[in-house]
């Protein structure tokens, strides 16, 4: 449930089309169906599990998405079992939602959307009622909650959302015309690569209406672009018979690569041991050439079909348990957050058990969905996600006051307010709250013996859950460079959003740009403020930090001029004389400069080799431009002035070495 408000509202990620939605839902209800025929408990837990798995299948984000909500469903079946036998036990109950939640605390190292499933699943183990558990009455809402992740699985891998659909055949059509392309310079050095796929390619995949993308993603358009490059750089050499062999190779790889038969991976390993074979055996000038060709088509086939030679699933817990231990440090902020969510939790069930709140589950869902790792998250936005909450409480307990569904009809309502969650997404979190919120009510409401909660009820409990969050991060705040380096990430993050809203402006038209520019720069303001706060109550002992600190408000002063310097400059509508290939340089650089989304356990950074790389690219493609086409010059010239000055503070790291 929590996965559906905010992994969305943190990427800025396009929202589900409707037919993708409105499939998810269909499984949600269909899980409901079947587990009401057991009892109302099991199904509130499917109809839930359903929800989340819902949720995380149709994220915007490349490969994996089947193994990842199997996953999931496992760790949700698990959350259900432990809250159906220690429910009953109130000391029990406590310490398991302690451990679990520090557990799901603990994953945050991971990433948000990690963090956001463990708190997920952690709700579905704080609803679980009181009750004696049988044998039976622990296993089947068990399996019932697995098999709803399952079903959400099995949807998303039969029918596509149109979009990756979309994606997906423009990738095909890619890779069979670089295959192509490889066969006729395989046999004709002089013979020319078509480009004109590739373009279609971009249009699939780029959306100018998102603003930031994981760094995967750009792999679905970019990979096949720069594997285009090294295939015209091959072209008129003098690389003779194992050249030639090699990308008769490559041209059966890159066949295997667009073919979605269950053969597809096999042929596609065979290919490339053969390439490897033939690029060894390459000599001369084109052997650094061949060597990267290698390299771009080992890391298709990483995206196409993960690793081959290795347990990917088996490696990728491993590498998760690694990345965790790295944060069992008191610096760490996720093992704060890890032992605030803990405790605050646990605080949140014993007050429900024992302080005599009516439906007090409610304190310890609002601490989850409120409580996260960064204290301005939380501090800032506390406020309005309980709004928010409180508003969809509010509106659905006009509708239970009038009429108080339950059983299936509880279950059609909350998928339609699941299904305005998703729409709300484009909003903000307030909005996402309260649809969630209403969402919640009405699966709640399908077991009808925990139906009938007051308002009143519900709206104490929230405020009680919202205020032992604040409590928490003030009785154990972050680490002080810790907390400096977040705001440090943030700065960085609000200033680059600036800037790239700028550069944008300059060759895609945007709604309302004054509008637009203005809110970009007073989220950068409010982000310096809060920087300035954070130095000021941290102690500078060290000569180092304060050096970090000087060249890091220099550095953003540049970016903030050179913005400043292009706004004053900006055309009233992007022009018409720039080329395709200029925009298309101008958006591979916005998307380097903003990077993937940050994390607690990586506060926000450059990339500096992507960006330097992208800044090249813009260059390039702005010396062909018409020398009186005076703004783009300008765009060009302040873009290396921002490179320059966002390579010199590549990463807030200094911060917390200082």
């Amino acid at each position: 449930m929590n996965e559906g408000s905010r992994a969305i509202d943190a990427l800025r990620l396009n929202t589900p089309d409707a037919g993708a939605v409105a499939r998810s839902l269909l499984g949600v209800l269909a899980v409901a169906a079947v587990a009401l025929h057991w009892n109302p408990t099991a199904a509130v837990w499917a109809a839930g599990a359903a929800a989340i798995a819902g949720a995380i299948a149709l994220q915007d984000s490349p490969g994996g998405r089947v193994p990842l909500v199997i996953v999931v469903s496992l760790e949700m079946g698990a959350a259900v079992l432990l809250g159906a036998l220690t429910a009953p036990h109130d000391f029990v109950f406590i310490g398991a939602v302690g451990v679990w939640c520090f557990a799901a605390g603990m994953q945050w190292a991971l990433g948000g959307n990690a963090g956001l499933v463990a708190a997920a699943a952690s709700a579905l183990l704080v609803i679980a009622p009181p009750e004696a558990p049988s044998l039976w009455g622990v296993v089947v809402p068990t399996m019932l909650t697995i098999g709803a992740g399952c079903v959400q699985a099995a949807l998303v891998a039969v029918w596509l959302p149109q979009r990756w659909r979309i994606q997906r055949d423009a990738l095909t059509t890619a890779y069979q015309a670089l295959a192509s392309a490889a066969r006729s310079v395989a046999t004709d050095c002089d013979a020319q690569v078509d480009v004109a796929p590739l373009t279609s390619l971009r249009e699939a995949f780029v959306d100018s209406q998102a603003t930031r993308r994981p760094k995967a993603y750009h792999g679905g358009y970019r990979l096949p672009e720069r594997i285009t490059a090294t295939l015209s750089a091959l072209r008129g050499g003098a690389g003779g018979e194992a050249v030639s062999q090699m990308l008769t190779a490559a041209a059966e790889f890159l066949d295997a690569i667009a073919d979605h038969s269950h053969t597809a991976r096999r042929d596609a390993e065979h290919a490339l041991e053969r390439v490897d074979t033939a690029v060894a055996a390459v000599t001369g000038p084109e052997a650094a050439v061949a060597q990267r060709f290698s390299q771009q088509l080992h890391e298709a086939v990483t995206v196409r079909f993960g690793e081959m030679h290795t347990p990917d699933f088996i490696g990728s817990f491993g590498a998760a348990a690694t990345a965790i231990r790295g944060h069992l440090t008191w610096t760490s902020p996720v093992l704060r957050h890890a032992v605030r969510l803990s405790t605050t939790v646990a605080l949140a069930i014993a007050a429900a058990r024992f302080g005599g709140v009516s439906h007090g589950y409610w304190i310890a869902l609002t601490v989850l969905i409120v409580l996260r790792p960064e204290t301005a998250h939380t501090y800032t936005r506390c406020v309005g996600r309980i709004a928010g909450i409180a508003v969809g409480i509010t509106a659905s307990s006009v509708l239970t006051m009038i009429w108080q569904p339950t059983g299936s009809t509880a279950v059609v309502i909350a998928a339609a307010f699941v299904a305005l969650t998703y729409a709300m997404a484009r909003f903000g979190y307030v909005a996402v709250s309260a649809a969630l919120a209403a969402s919640i009510v009405f699966l709640l409401d399908i077991d009808a013996a925990a139906a009938g909660a007051t308002i009143e009820d519900r709206l104490f409990a929230v405020v009680l859950g919202g205020g032992l969050a604040l409590v928490a991060h003030v009785v154990l705040p972050d680490h002080a460079l810790i907390r400096l380096r977040q705001r440090a990430g943030e700065l960085l993050n609000t200033e680059i959003d600036y800037a790239a809203t700028v550069v944008k402006a300059f060759v895609h038209e945007i709604d309302h740009p004054a509008d637009t520019l203005s809110a970009a720069w007073q989220r950068a303001y409010r982000a310096r403020a809060a920087f300035e706060a954070a130095t000021g109550a941290t102690r500078l002992d060290s000569l180092e930090l304060r050096r970090w600190l000087r060249s890091y408000r220099a550095a953003l002063n540049v970016v903030t001029s050179s913005c400043t310097a292009m706004e004053g400059s900006l055309p009233s509508t992007p022009s018409t004389a720039l080329s395709p290939e200029f925009v298309a340089a101008v958006d591979d650089y916005i998307d380097a400069l903003r990077g993937s989304p940050p994390t607690p356990a990586t506060p926000w950074t450059v990339d500096v080799v992507a960006l330097t790389a992208a800044n090249q690219q813009v260059r390039e493609h702005g010396a062909k431009l018409a020398a009186d086409n005076g703004a783009a010059r300008m765009l060009v010239s302040e873009l290396a002035t921002i490179t320059r000055s966002l390579s010199d503070i590549a990463a807030p790291r200094e911060a917390s070495s200082a």
